[in-house]
């Protein structure tokens, strides 16, 4: 809904959606994020492993990702038809290569083959939708006995045929679509890869803008890449308080309010400034003071993160705005104080109307101002103070430097045990927990905060202590062989 929203449609009725586009089918399974019940990497795996081609072979695999397919599962996924012992049965289940998938499968098997009455089979079907265990347990004699009755076949045949039949019926008691439900999921889901492929960076930006979590958040910027699309980080002029597309260079910016301390009416006001010009960042600033719409922190939050990186690198315009709430408003300014100021005599040069021998008077402050944000180099902040800032105040890393991936930031350290350590790759933007060995670590330790360059990582089974000793759990650890310690990084 929101997808349609940004891209200024309108959402559709089923009867408006082509269903059968083959371009959408094959976009389906380029990748997981944003399709409707196949987010999870083992129902994407199976759906890719179908390769459906319509809303009813969607619906096969959706049903057959529920508990009760799971005795026929592998099989349907490579399209095997499966041969049943009567022809009827065979006939019943033709559009499902021959496997009991739904509800009104199991209603028509029990009605049909097992004699059973429309009433008592609807009750069945009412006890596998409520994943009612006791009830369906109960009609399983009933179940087993209509259909040795019903069969042409010697008991003894007809009870091994009708086995696989009530092991799928007592599976479903676990859960077993009806068709209906099933297929309206297809069609959400579809609908989710119909968006996805003809209105891309406006679904990309809804993803995002409903992410619940970190998990949503890494996938909306794989999914991201992989169409081609860069997300950037909030930009003056380009940022609103959510994610946002710009149709001029095709980005998309992230929002404003999802940074500690900012807030929807701070992103609307700023991004009610975008059409204006300003000579240089002060002049910005001076709007922004006299506005009183952001506060001290958000705006020291902002410069840091680059929101206002066309008026040149952080660190510059930290300093600048730290000037600015020293000079703003300013009439006079005294001689012995230009140095507790950071001023220099150049920068008063032609910036007053009065001189005496104690001070300048009727001071242009704003004068003052442009010429220490001309002479004051544009430099960046530090990056592990930068990567960190982000951490702290975002929830989460996202910048990516042009660096090795081998080159990373420490963002935490747990030495209770052996080492266990977080780290950051500047140059991948992937995190990874990992562990180090305690002899290794003593040798040359760190902290968080610290850049370090990693050597070689292996895998190691985890242990865990018995009566009898230390026995493997089955899992596997990370672990950081060797690493060097980083003073500081040039980009």
């Amino acid at each position: 809904k929101d997808a349609c929203k940004y891209a200024n449609i309108t959402y559709p009725k089923s009867s408006e959606v082509n269903w059968d586009d083959q371009k959408v089918w094959e976009d389906m399974l380029k990748c997981p994020q944003g399709i409707f019940q196949f987010e999870g990497a083992y129902a994407f795996q199976m759906l890719c492993e179908f390769k459906p081609k319509s809303i009813f072979d969607m619906s096969l695999v959706t049903a057959a990702l529920r508990p009760s397919g799971s005795s026929y599962r592998d099989k349907l996924m490579q399209k095997e038809f499966h041969k049943n012992p009567s022809e009827i049965i065979d006939n019943m289940l033709e559009d499902n290569y021959g496997y009991l998938i739904y509800q009104e499968d199991t209603i028509k098997f029990l009605k049909d083959i097992c004699g059973l009455t429309g009433s008592e089979a609807d009750n069945i079907r009412r006890a596998i939708g409520r994943k009612q265990k006791d009830r369906l347990d109960a009609a399983m004699p009933s179940i087993l006995e209509g259909y040795c009755k019903m069969s042409p076949q010697p008991r003894d045949v007809a009870e091994q045929e009708a086995k696989e039949f009530l092991q799928i019926i007592e599976d479903s008691a676990s859960y077993q679509f009806g068709y209906n439900h099933s297929v309206a999921y297809c069609m959400v889901g579809y609908l989710c890869a119909y968006l996805r492929y003809y209105h891309t960076p406006y679904f990309i930006m809804a993803y995002l803008n409903n992410a619940q979590n970190e998990d949503d958040i890494v996938g909306g910027f794989e999914m991201a890449k992989l169409y081609g699309y860069q997300i950037l980080p909030p930009r003056f002029r380009h940022s609103t308080d959510k994610y946002m597309y710009d149709e001029e260079n095709h980005n998309i910016y992230k929002g404003v309010a999802s940074i500690k301390y900012l807030n929807s009416g701070a992103a609307e006001y700023l991004y009610s400034l975008r059409d204006n010009q300003y000579d240089n960042f002060i002049s910005l600033l001076e709007q922004i003071e006299e506005d009183r719409q952001i506060n001290s922190r958000q705006m020291e939050i902002l410069i840091q993160l680059q929101y206002f990186d066309e008026f040149g690198k952080n660190k510059k315009l930290l300093e600048t705005y730290r000037y600015f709430k020293n000079l703003y408003g300013r009439k006079t300014i005294a001689k012995d104080k230009l140095e507790d100021l950071g001023l220099i005599p150049e920068d008063i040069v032609e910036c007053f109307e009065k001189e005496t021998e104690k001070q300048y008077t009727n001071i242009d402050y704003m004068k003052i101002l442009a010429n220490v944000e001309a002479r004051i180099p544009n430099e960046i902040v530090p990056i592990t103070e930068q990567v960190l800032f982000e951490a702290d105040v975002v929830g989460y890393i996202s910048m990516v430097y042009d660096v090795d991936k081998r080159y990373c930031l420490v963002t935490d350290v747990d030495t209770k045990y052996s080492p266990r350590v977080r780290l950051y790759s500047l140059g991948s933007g992937k995190e990874t927990t990992c562990k180090i060995n305690k002899i290794t670590f003593n040798e040359t330790p760190f902290k968080r905060g610290q850049l370090i360059k990693c050597g070689r990582f292996y895998q190691k089974d985890r242990q865990r202590k018995t009566e009898t000793g230390w026995e493997s759990t089955g899992e596997k650890d990370w672990w950081l062989a060797n690493y060097e310690l980083v003073d500081n990084l040039e980009l």
